[in-house]
């Protein structure tokens, strides 16, 4: 390959840019490439999300195209003419309603690589996959967050596998190792609480109301027992209203996004997991880089993360008896804790870093370059 002086432009588009497990990820992705090498712009299909700061603190623009509403198809016409006016030689986009509006503006305006995430293995809407499949001619590869993604997007997606690559998400390792645990005091908890951590969207994927009848078992064994939840969404209020019911409101907390997460890991006894698909969670590589033991539900992304079990409680039949049966098991076993801590922040530690993870798509790209045209921008060619 030839070199050339100039940075390669690459566009990187996404969604949104709230803080969730995806846009932080899209995010180190986009600051974490070399300048050197990579002069990268991203392009926001929704309005101004807290994420944008960091973006535009690291030197990156960000052009915001204001969709009013997933159906607003008008937002494909504004991705083009700001794609043509930029004339990146590589477009990368992440989350659903950004790759389908990136493959199509990203070939109406030339775009010579297309480059889609995946970053779920999709149970909630087949016509997603279809989309994905009727536009598959337009994409020159998917990354795909785990091995259980890319083999449920070739086996059911119908994707081709030789487009279909893995590249895992990173991890801060040695800041969830090393933070100082919460002051549990702060959120009004009492000193002595010990909590059960979930991390996470309150939507029907993360089964938010297993997650509260599997805890509220427990809270008579363990009097000390918290339940704690991190995130917001639409059954927020369900599981409020729900544990005021039960009066136990003082042993359930929704606090809504937080950014003390790695703080609340290390103060924590357990996480709990209970998805109902997932790609690759991020939340479970978070604990595990922190040392906190995971109960999780036995799906591809969880199994794969956790070594089918080795790292990690798997429950195999998500209802509330078995799920606070293994919640019991790792709170009052002393040797199942010492053996779902030290291994796998050892496993985070080297395989899940947030440069390898960039360099990875950085290398994806050069390979992809490699035989693709120039579109006349400045910096296309190796």
């Amino acid at each position: 390959m030839s070199s050339d002086s100039s940075p390669v432009r690459i566009a990187l588009a996404i969604t949104e840019l709230d803080s969730g497990g995806a846009e932080r990820a899209f995010v180190r992705l986009a600051t974490g490439l070399d300048r050197t090498a990579w002069e990268p712009r991203v392009y926001c299909l929704s309005g101004r999300g807290e994420l944008a700061q960091t973006l535009n603190a690291a030197g990156i623009e960000v052009i915001f195209l204001d969709a009013g509403g997933r159906f607003d198809l008008g937002v494909l016409g504004r991705l083009s003419r700001e794609l043509r006016k930029f004339a990146p030689s590589v477009l990368q986009t992440f989350l659903h309603h950004a790759n389908i509006a990136g493959r199509m503006s990203g070939r109406r305006a030339g775009v010579p690589v297309i480059v889609c995430g995946l970053r779920v293995a999709e149970q909630r809407s087949r016509w997603r996959l279809r989309l994905d499949r009727w536009t598959q001619r337009s994409v020159d590869a998917w990354v795909c967050v785990s091995e259980s993604v890319k083999q449920f997007s070739q086996d059911v997606g119908g994707l081709p596998s030789d487009r279909l690559h893995v590249i895992p998400n990173g991890v801060d390792a040695e800041l969830f190792a090393h933070a100082e645990p919460c002051d549990w005091t702060t959120l009004g908890l009492p000193a002595d609480a010990e909590t059960i951590l979930v991390v996470g969207r309150l939507d029907e994927q993360k089964r938010p109301q297993l997650v509260y009848e599997s805890s509220r078992r427990l809270f008579d064994e363990f009097p000390n027992l918290h339940l704690v939840y991190v995130g917001i969404g639409p059954q927020a209020e369900t599981i409020r209203i729900v544990a005021a019911k039960h009066d136990v409101s003082e042993r359930v907390h929704v606090l809504g996004r937080r950014e003390d997460i790695p703080a609340m890991m290390k103060g924590s006894r357990v996480l709990l997991h209970l998805s109902a698909w997932e790609g690759a969670p991020n939340v479970i590589l978070e604990a595990c880089a922190a040392g906190l033991p995971v109960v999780a539900s036995d799906i591809p992304g969880n199994r794969e993360i956790l070594g089918g079990g080795e790292w990690g409680t798997l429950v195999s039949e998500p209802n509330p008896e078995s799920v606070a049966s293994a919640i019991r098991h790792v709170l009052r076993d002393r040797d199942v804790i010492l053996k779902m801590t030290h291994m796998p922040q050892v496993v985070v530690r080297e395989r899940h870093t947030w440069s390898a993870m960039v360099e990875s798509y950085s290398a994806l790209y050069r390979s992809l370059l490699s035989g693709k045209p120039s579109t006349g921008g400045r910096g296309n060619h190796f």
